[in-house]
């Protein structure tokens, strides 16, 4: 997996290379900016998953950067956590209403930082991934929840799930009454994945009538039996 991409506006040099080492420890690619201005430009030219946000920054504060990523159509999708020694409840509200996704007070625990951080970018892809007809979770968040489970070494096993004849159908009723058909398959397979366990297994959507659901495998035939009722 390619690495997730942070840019850190922090112009406190003490500050960055703790946040730096801490995050790069955790696994991410940190690039740092000292000031609104190069992070605002950073953010455009990298795409990053994330930016830390320090608001007391020379050239254009955090509130700044903040407002001008989120009113930007294609920026406000990467997720903002706002870093401030000014712990009253009015800055953190003047944050939070500029379009900041979190806020965390100086000075904080790194390990606090680097939780917080994986939580946005988590919660960032899941719904920026999740396919418009079903809601369900699509092929970047099936692969990651594939990696997840690899990495921690545990078994499962991947459920391919179509609908036979699909494409005969939307030709013939047209793809508003396919969308339906699919979100209708979606609903149903969730459902009986519920009834087979709880917490139920993970479903994801790949695309137009493909569905995959990642089990234990002692859930295999179970499923198997419920969705093909």
């Amino acid at each position: 997996m390619l690495l997730k991409k942070l840019v850190i506006a922090e112009d406190d040099d003490a500050v960055a290379h703790l946040v730096a080492a801490s995050l790069g420890d955790a696994g991410f690619l940190c690039l740092r900016a000292r000031d609104g201005e190069q992070a605002l430009n950073l953010v455009r030219s990298e795409l990053p998953d994330a930016l830390v946000l320090d608001v007391m920054m020379p050239k254009m504060d955090g509130i700044q950067v903040c407002q001008r990523i989120k009113g930007d159509v294609l920026l406000s999708r990467v997720p903002i956590l706002m870093l401030t020694s000014l712990a009253g409840v009015e800055n953190r509200v003047e944050g939070l209403e500029a379009g900041a996704d979190d806020y965390l007070s100086k000075p904080f625990d790194l390990r606090e930082l680097a939780a917080r951080v994986k939580a946005l970018i988590r919660q960032n892809r899941r719904e920026r991934d999740r396919n418009p007809t079903t809601n369900l979770p699509g092929s970047q968040a099936i692969e990651d929840k594939v990696h997840e489970l690899l990495a921690a070494k545990e078994d499962f096993t991947l459920l391919y799930v179509d609908i036979e004849n699909f494409r005969t159908y939307a030709d013939v009723y047209g793809y508003r009454k396919a969308d339906e058909v699919v979100a209708h398959t979606g609903r149903l397979i969730l459902q009986r994945c519920r009834a087979v366990a709880d917490p139920p297994p993970f479903v994801g959507h790949l695309g137009g009538d493909d569905f995959m659901v990642i089990c234990k495998v002692s859930e295999v035939e179970p499923l198997r039996e419920e969705i093909d009722e």
